[in-house]
């Protein structure tokens, strides 16, 4: 063959394999920052939802999960849920106000089961619980702190050290270090103390219930595995935001590892049967005078 003939051949291969690559590349661009717009509007639409906290549909057990609702070997466990621990000085933020206890009163809780001589576990605890592993006596509480809270380490931090009571705190991972929201040096020193457990509360705090399956498998799966990897600790347990889920979460969660999860339905009874979706108390329920008699006399 002659050469020029073959410099001809060898040229147009080559334009043609080049062609076929700029073109694939810029295909698999174009996909993957669809993917990120697509993300982008995901989280932005997430952001602009309003916490469907007090609604109905996030207190009760869904429709779909009550034929498997506590049947057997179920153990009266109170889960306390807090948020806020502060003086609210935006008297207009009415929803940090109705997630919101005062220093005072949160004090008031933590003396009345220390003088009721109550003991206090970690959520992660639970399982063992269940289990007959760890002995819990009726005369027991789980507290837990949801999203990581600035006050925690000011205003909570230091009374669960004064009272040596533990607590569980679920931290949303990218919002670490976001004004409001708890430091790295932070964590770390709460996580020396022992007196707390850290669980995850997601990435960013998204609406699993209604997210794309393959994002909201990330945030359960992605926010645990940093959490372990930044601060050398093992993630246990998970806090569904908003309280919302539906079978893909409890699933995905399972997956990832978590040994339990907590939700915001009422209740204090807890079995195996919903050790995916633990139930909750709310600290507005009870005074600090009141606080006993109202947990012993709670039920399903």
């Amino acid at each position: 063959m002659n050469k020029k003939y073959r410099w001809v051949i060898v040229f147009t291969v080559s334009f043609v394999v080049l062609s076929i690559l700029v073109v694939f590349l810029s295909l698999a661009y174009f996909s993957e920052k669809q993917k990120t717009v697509q993300l982008m509007k995901i989280v932005a639409k997430q952001e602009s939802i309003v916490a469907p906290y007090y609604e109905k549909s996030a207190l009760q057990l869904p429709a779909n999960l009550k034929n498997n609702s506590l049947s057997q070997n179920e153990i009266k466990i109170p889960i306390i849920m807090y948020h806020y621990v502060e003086y609210v000085k935006d008297d207009g933020d009415l929803i940090r106000k109705r997630l919101d206890i005062v220093p005072s009163l949160f004090e008031g809780h933590l003396r009345t089961l220390r003088n009721a001589n109550y003991e206090t576990y970690f959520v992660k605890d639970i399982p063992d619980i269940l289990n007959g592993v760890i002995h819990y006596s009726t005369q027991s509480a789980v507290l837990t702190f949801d999203d990581g809270y600035g006050d925690f380490y000011t205003d909570v931090f230091p009374l669960l050290k004064k009272y040596h009571m533990r607590a569980t705190l679920y931290v949303i991972y990218d919002f670490i270090g976001r004004k409001g929201f708890l430091d790295e040096e932070q964590i770390r020193d709460i996580i020396d103390s022992d007196l707390v457990e850290i669980g995850s509360h997601t990435l960013n705090h998204i609406y699993l219930k209604q997210a794309p399956k393959n994002y909201a498998d990330t945030q359960i799966v992605e926010s645990k595995k940093q959490f372990e990897e930044r601060f050398g600790i093992k993630i246990y347990t998970f806090a569904y935001p908003y309280g919302a889920f539906n079978d893909d979460n409890i699933g995905s969660v399972k997956n990832a590892g978590y040994t339990a999860a907590v939700s915001v339905i009422s209740g204090v009874m807890q079995s195996k049967e919903n050790l995916f979706y633990l139930s909750r108390i709310r600290p507005g329920i009870f005074t600090p005078q009141s606080m006993i008699r109202v947990i012993e006399q709670m039920n399903k």
